[in-house]
C-alpha cells in the first residue's frame, strides 16, 4: 500500500545539533478516499448479517500482541498497486496489499483510510459463497464512496420469530432456514438460538447462550419449521438474565455446509437473522435498526 513514511534519526541531547534534514516526507500522498457500504444478499437485496472473531497472540520476535483476523472482515487487495521497495519487472509483480476491512455484526462496513484505485475482493472470512470471476472487483474513486458488495450466503434464516413465554419462562424462537445453493452446501449442520447482554450477538462470539443445549438441534432439513427456546431461569444463563433491569438481545443462526464449502473445522461459519431487542421486563421485542446506532 502507498504509504506516509516519516524519516528521523535520533534525537542528540542537544537540540542545537539537530538539522532540519533529519525530518523529511516522501513523495507518497497519504490516503484520498473514504469508503462504506453494505453486504447484500444478490438475490434478496437483504442485508447479509455476520459475526466478527480474530484471536491475539504474543510475537517474541517483536516484543508485541499480533492480532489475526480470523472471520467477518471483507479481504481485498488494490489491484494495480507496485510497492516502492520491488524493482523487478512490475509485469511479474503480484500485489502484497492485502487488506481486512472489518464488517459490522448487520453487514456495513466503513473504512475512511483507503486510496482510490480497483479493489478486488474476497469472501473467505464470510459466510458466503466467494464471487464468480468479473464479479469480484470495485473501483473507488478519491472522496467519500458508498458501495454495496453483492454476495450470495450460504443459507438464509426466514421468517424469524421471537417471543416470550412467561408461563414456561423462556424465550422462543420459531424459523424456517434455506439452502441458497443446494448444489455446493447441501446441509443444514446446526441451528443455535443466540443472545447477549449488548447488540453485538454472535454464535461462537459473544454468545450468552451458547452452553445452553437446548438452544441448539443438529440436522434439521430446509423448509422445515424449527424452534428453539432459551429459559430464563437456567444456571448456563444466569448471566445473561441476572439483572432484572437489563434489556437483552437475541439473534438465530444457522450453518450449512456440504460438497466441501463451508467446511473448515476452524471457521465453519453461521448466516443470521437480524438481531432483536427484547426489553428488561420482556414486554416489548423489536428488531434492531442499526442505521440508528452510533458504531
Amino acid at each position: 500500500m502507498k504509504k506516509l513514511i516519516i524519516s528521523a534519526a535520533l534525537l542528540l541531547p542537544l537540540l542545537s545539533a539537530v538539522s532540519c534534514s533529519m525530518f523529511q516526507l516522501d513523495n507518497y500522498d497519504g490516503p484520498n478516499a473514504q469508503v462504506s457500504g453494505k453486504l447484500l444478499d444478490v438475490v434478496t437485496g437483504e442485508l447479509v448479517g455476520i459475526e466478527a472473531g480474530s484471536s491475539s497472540a504474543f510475537d517474541w520476535s517483536t516484543w508485541s500482541m499480533v492480532t489475526s483476523v480470523e472471520y467477518g472482515a471483507l479481504y481485498v487487495s488494490e489491484q494495480g498497486y507496485i510497492s516502492p521497495n520491488y524493482t523487478g519487472d512490475p509485469a511479474n509483480y503480484i500485489t502484497d496489499d492485502k487488506q481486512y476491512w472489518m464488517v459490522r455484526f448487520d453487514g456495513s462496513f466503513a473504512n475512511k483510510l483507503v486510496f482510490a484505485g480497483t479493489y478486488k475482493f474476497s469472501t473467505q472470512l464470510l459466510p458466503c459463497y466467494e464471487p464468480e470471476e468479473g464479479h469480484d472487483t470495485f473501483v473507488i474513486q478519491k472522496g467519500r464512496n458508498q458501495m454495496n458488495v453483492g454476495v450470495l450466503p450460504f443459507c438464509r434464516i426466514k421468517d424469524p420469530k421471537i417471543t416470550y413465554d412467561a408461563a414456561g419462562k423462556k424465550m422462543v424462537a420459531t424459523f424456517y432456514v434455506e439452502l441458497t445453493d443446494p448444489t455446493r452446501a447441501n446441509t443444514i449442520a446446526n441451528v443455535a438460538f443466540c443472545a447477549n447482554t449488548q447488540l453485538f450477538v454472535g454464535a461462537k462470539n459473544m454468545n450468552l447462550a451458547k452452553d445452553y443445549k437446548p438452544s441448539k438441534a443438529q440436522n434439521v432439513n430446509p423448509g422445515e419449521l424449527i424452534t428453539l427456546e432459551i429459559a430464563t431461569d437456567a444456571p448456563e444463563t444466569a448471566d445473561l438474565f441476572k439483572y432484572a433491569t437489563q434489556d437483552r438481545y437475541f439473534r438465530i443462526a444457522a450453518q450449512a455446509e456440504g460438497n466441501g464449502f463451508n467446511a473448515s473445522s476452524k471457521t465453519k461459519f453461521y448466516n443470521f437473522s437480524p438481531v432483536y431487542k427484547v426489553s428488561a421486563d420482556f414486554s416489548t421485542i423489536e428488531e434492531v435498526q442499526w442505521d440508528e446506532m452510533t458504531l
